[in-house]
């Protein structure tokens, strides 16, 4: 049983019937509830041409066959019902169509009588009506009012009219998502803007104060002040990424990060080198070695160089931060499918079964007891997903949970 809306307008229910007993007996109906209120009209031009309503009608129903005071033919509910469909503040609200069924005495005129009726039932279900009951003729319902389907009735239309309320409603709130979308989107956008802005100028600034730094860290002698400067040094290295990262980010999310695909001859020099010049002298780098059936000297490929250098230094740094401080970190890579696969392995805590799937979730720090802490936003695997998949490739974790970690990614063959 549906409940009776709360604190809401009655149900307005249209009638279009010619025929007195159905329309007594309807009335009647609907007048024993306080949930509806009926408007009854002949025939479908007197709807069309008197009906000047303040709302749109919650349900329509049809009589099959209207008839004028004379008998004769004067409009079939279906085309009533293609009529209504063609309007726009109609074409959405639920139609029941009201056809009689035949004389049981008589089996020709019972047959003749379904057979049109049926196919009056199937032209006004393929106009758009939503369902069909049948009535007795006017002369029993006259004789017997209680022979017409009254709660059979009554049930379908508040099936109905519930179904198109909560129509309405699921209507009203993908508008309202939508309009809070753009919303979001309008506050995105200005946060990218703002982000891009304030990242760029922050980096200058460090980038000069980081180069005065160095020099001055070259005339120290002092164990104790080259300490200090080391220590404000690798801070100063750490915003740096960081705010590489946030350029990287307000880039995509902007549609503004494009592929510059150059000829790449010897991988290991133009990708690599580069990237481990900028890690330095730290004890862990000199523990990567490189593998796999292709030297990187000899790789070929046409890439963004500048891209996979930061996908590179992101899985170095991530490999740094949470492999364990006594364990190998491996890269190399191999030929498959019409690309290249690389990989960048390390021993280490390894990645849980249930968490693989959340590494490459922007600003996404996966917790675990057996991984250790430390400083960082959760962008980079993030920003290494982005710029593989803007190559056309995939990226992907394996892992042995306690031991190791192997990032995975393969980028196909693009012309220049």
């Amino acid at each position: 049983m549906i409940n009776q809306r709360k604190n809401q307008p009655k149900i307005h229910v249209v009638l279009i019937e010619d025929g007195a007993a159905t329309t007594a007996v309807i009335t009647a109906s609907f007048a024993e509830s306080k949930e509806y209120r009926l408007s009854h009209f002949l025939s479908g031009e007197e709807f069309f041409t008197c009906f000047k309503p303040r709302s749109t009608p919650d349900i329509f129903l049809i009589n099959s066959i209207i008839y004028d005071t004379k008998g004769n033919l004067l409009s079939s509910g279906v085309d009533i019902v293609n009529r209504l469909k063609t309007i726009n503040r109609y074409k959405d609200i639920p139609v029941i169509m009201l056809s009689t069924v035949g004389d049981e005495d008589d089996p020709t005129f019972q047959q003749m009588v379904k057979t049109f009726y049926y196919q009056q039932k199937i032209s006004g279900l393929m106009a758009g009506a939503d369902d069909v009951i049948y009535k007795p003729h006017g002369i029993d319902i006259e004789s017997d009012p209680s022979s017409f389907p009254t709660d059979e009735l009554l049930h379908k239309v508040r099936i109905l009219t519930q179904r198109r309320f909560l129509q309405l409603e699921l209507r009203r709130k993908n508008r309202q998502l939508r309009q809070k979308n753009r919303d979001l989107a309008k506050l995105n956008h200005n946060y990218i803007n703002v982000l891009s802005f304030v990242s760029h100028e922050f980096r200058n600034s460090l980038v000069v104060i980081g180069g005065f730094l160095r020099r001055l860290s070259r005339k120290v002698d002092g164990e104790a002040e080259q300490r200090d400067l080391d220590s404000i040094i690798s801070n100063c290295e750490f915003m740096e990424d960081m705010i590489d990262r946030y350029l990287i980010i307000s880039r995509i999310e902007m549609g503004r990060l494009n592929l510059n695909v150059t000829e790449i001859n010897d991988f290991f020099s133009s990708i690599i080198e580069p990237v481990l010049k900028r890690f330095g002298k730290k004890h862990l780098i000199e523990r990567i070695e490189y593998g796999g059936p292709l030297k990187l000297a000899e790789i070929q490929l046409n890439a963004d160089r500048y891209l996979l250098q930061i996908v590179f230094s992101n899985l170095f740094n991530n490999a740094i931060k949470y492999g364990s401080s006594e364990g190998k970190i491996i890269y190399g890579v191999e030929t498959q499918e019409n690309g290249l696969r690389f990989h960048v392995w390390n021993v280490g805590p390894g990645i849980a079964k249930d968490k693989i799937n959340q590494v490459f979730h922007r600003f996404k720090r996966l917790k675990d007891k057996n991984i250790p802490e430390q400083k960082g936003i959760g962008l980079g695997l993030y920003n290494v997903k982005e710029i593989v998949e803007l190559h056309g490739g995939k990226i992907w974790v394996e892992s042995e949970y306690g031991k190791w970690v192997d990032f995975i990614f393969w980028l196909p063959e693009l012309s220049l």
